[in-house]
């Protein structure tokens, strides 16, 4: 006997429907900084800053106070309405947000020089890129994160920031070659922070770093379990040698974090050695 020949079923959305799937534009007024109001810092909690950074030697020009409450501001005001961070206190956002991205500071400043192009890599709500870029402003920087949504934000933010040249750009890492062909291979350093466990970052590092570039990791207290172990199998498989690792502290009291430091070999470059540097 014969099967019936069968119709294939097409479900078919209303247009309505389908429009409202589309994702909308954001309104450019709601991304402008001048949108949000000034929000200050409590005195006690800037103090608390203040003294941070000049345990950390990071150092705090005129006009940094200003340039941090207006990043806080915008921070704060556009996260209402798109998820950026969790942390909105002015003193979270000073510790975990400002300060925790200038640890990097030193670093970044020994590794490059001005005009050389430094990518934060899953940037997110700004961060370490922004901070990087107010104290840094003469070298290239590219925030990059594969929300399209959170760059419009991070391109709003950049307008506060008084960096030569800076932008933000929608991609994720290993897709540089396709998305963003004028960074792929080149980048001098390359930093990332909150974007997942080290070793799955390689692959977005390769797409990016120079040979000899450098990858700098702003990992938390967990790192010391087994990430840095994988970290340290995945290296060499990868073309990248585990240069050294510093770690500091936000408080006295707090858990140390890291900043883990990886430099991509040249493609015929063996095992490098390792070097540790003391730890602040």
């Amino acid at each position: 006997m014969t099967e019936p020949s069968r119709t294939p079923v097409v479900f078919r959305f209303p247009l309505r429907y389908i429009s409202a799937m589309q994702p909308r534009p954001i309104d450019p007024e709601l991304l402008a900084p001048s949108h949000y109001p000034v929000l200050p810092f409590p005195q006690e909690d800037w103090d608390w800053f203040e003294l941070a950074c000049a345990d950390l030697e990071v150092p705090l020009e005129p006009g940094r106070r200003d340039l941090l409450e207006r990043l806080y501001s915008h921070l704060v005001g556009v996260n209402e309405w798109l998820n950026l961070t969790r942390l909105t206190g002015a003193r979270d956002y000073l510790k975990f947000h400002a300060l925790d991205s200038l640890t990097a500071l030193e670093t970044v400043e020994e590794l490059t020089d001005p005009g050389d192009l430094c990518v934060d890599l899953g940037s997110g709500g700004g961060y370490p890129g922004l901070p990087l870029a107010a104290w840094l402003p003469d070298r290239r920087w590219r925030l990059v994160d594969s929300r399209q949504k959170k760059v419009a934000f991070l391109q709003a933010a950049l307008g506060l920031v008084p960096a030569r040249d800076a932008r933000a750009c929608a991609f994720r890492g290993r897709e540089a070659a396709q998305a963003q062909p004028e960074l792929a291979g080149i980048c001098h350093l390359v930093l990332a922070r909150a974007v997942g466990r080290a070793d799955s970052l390689l692959p977005d590092l390769a797409a990016l770093l120079r040979p000899e570039g450098h990858a700098l990791l702003l990992k938390g207290p967990a790192f010391e379990a087994d990430e840095r172990r994988d970290l340290e199998a995945a290296c060499p498989e990868q073309g990248f040698e585990l240069v050294c690792e510093q770690t500091v502290t936000l408080d006295p009291e707090d858990p140390e974090r890291y900043l883990v430091l990886l430099r991509r070999c040249e493609p015929e470059a063996g095992r490098g050695r390792r070097r540790h540097r003391s730890p602040v």
